[in-house]
């Protein structure tokens, strides 16, 4: 959705009408699909009557369910989502060229996660002996 930037100086007023333009469902929408319970009137703290603008939900979900620093569910999946398909799209990547290939880092759980990676880069070893 083109939206006119200079009758609209606010980024925020900016990408709610560039999602209402484009017809980006809502979030109470994408957290059903997503099979995750919806935020409730008191934690969004405003009505809306065809839902919660998904920009406005994702910042409203990770002050409730983030703890104000970090993404909910809803938008950790989509950034989530987002980096797997890239990497998946990738020809010259490890999941196109070397499918069966797996971390061998030191890992505080059964799964490396990136986490374990920025630990390791530190010096830090695993995220195991770093607790």
């Amino acid at each position: 959705g083109v939206v006119d930037a200079a009758a609209h100086s606010s980024l925020a007023v900016r990408d709610l009408l560039r999602g209402e333009s484009t017809g980006l469902p809502s979030g109470e929408a994408i957290a059903k699909l997503f099979g995750e319970p919806p935020l409730s009137a008191a934690e969004l703290d405003h009505a809306w009557s065809d839902g919660t603008p998904l920009w406005f939900y994702i910042l409203k979900e990770a002050q409730h369910r983030g703890d104000g620093d970090r993404l909910g569910p809803v938008g950790g999946r989509i950034v989530a989502e987002v980096l797997i398909g890239l990497l998946r799209a990738d020809p010259a990547g490890y999941p196109a060229r070397e499918p069966w290939w797996t971390p061998t880092l030191p890992a505080a759980g059964p799964v490396f996660g990136l986490a374990d990676l920025l630990v390791f880069s530190m010096g830090g070893g695993s995220r195991e002996q770093s607790r």
